[in-house]
């Protein structure tokens, strides 16, 4: 990949960033980066293929922040914790992708909404990728949709409060939810740890989400 068409990309994952792919134009991104917009053509043929790209290349970063950050954890509570914290990082600073990610897309747009779909499997299956072996396999796919839907919801609260997400604080709390769930944890002590995140039932499956209900003060 040539250098300007990596400053395009650059340029343009601010812009869609920020305002998201129906608040910027072509002309908008061609002026961001002070060149002509028949420049900016020569690259990418209009702003679909562009925005595809940037969302391309914004999952690619996304899993080699999460490969680097989670390679030296020690424990399962440090690969997820460090997991957490690069998804927030990344959806905190790329609000508007995470928003179009869980969100309806344009609706006149079936190929960007087909694309996106591809997307979020592609997201879910790295996710459980990155927690096999934790997680005993019947639990693996529910923990990780329920594991990635608690961090959008917090990324897109944050973004519409205009507050700031505390990740730390937020990769705690997910931490002590779903900890219960992880492979070789006898059963008392799961129904233990639900008890003290206000789950009464003891006969039912183990199911971190009511724990959801309750207020979180998350936001600094």
């Amino acid at each position: 990949m040539t250098k300007s068409k990596q400053r395009i990309l650059k340029v343009a994952s601010d812009l869609f960033s920020e305002f998201g792919f129906l608040g910027v134009s072509m002309e908008d991104i061609a002026k961001r980066l002070n060149i002509t917009k028949a420049a900016l053509y020569y690259h990418f043929r209009n702003k679909k293929q562009l925005y595809l790209e940037v969302l391309e290349k914004s999952f690619q970063s996304l899993i080699e922040i999460i490969n680097r950050q989670t390679f030296n954890a020690k424990s399962p509570e440090q690969t997820i914790s460090q997991l957490v914290k690069s998804y927030l990082k990344f959806g905190t600073k790329e609000k508007n992708l995470i928003n179009y990610l869980v969100l309806k897309t344009p609706k006149q747009d079936s190929e960007i909404a087909n694309y996106i779909v591809k997307l979020r499997t592609k997201i879910d299956y790295q996710f459980q990728t990155f927690l096999r072996g934790i997680f005993a396999k019947n639990n693996l796919k529910i923990t990780t949709s329920f594991l990635l839907g608690t961090m959008d919801r917090l990324i897109l609260e944050a973004a519409l409060l205009n507050k700031r997400l505390n990740i730390k604080k937020s990769s705690l709390q997910i931490l002590r939810i779903i900890k219960p769930l992880f492979r070789g944890i006898t059963t008392m002590k799961i129904r233990n740890s639900l008890k003290k995140i206000g789950k009464r039932n003891k006969r039912s499956k183990p199911d971190n989400f009511n724990s959801l209900k309750k207020p979180w003060n998350l936001f600094t």
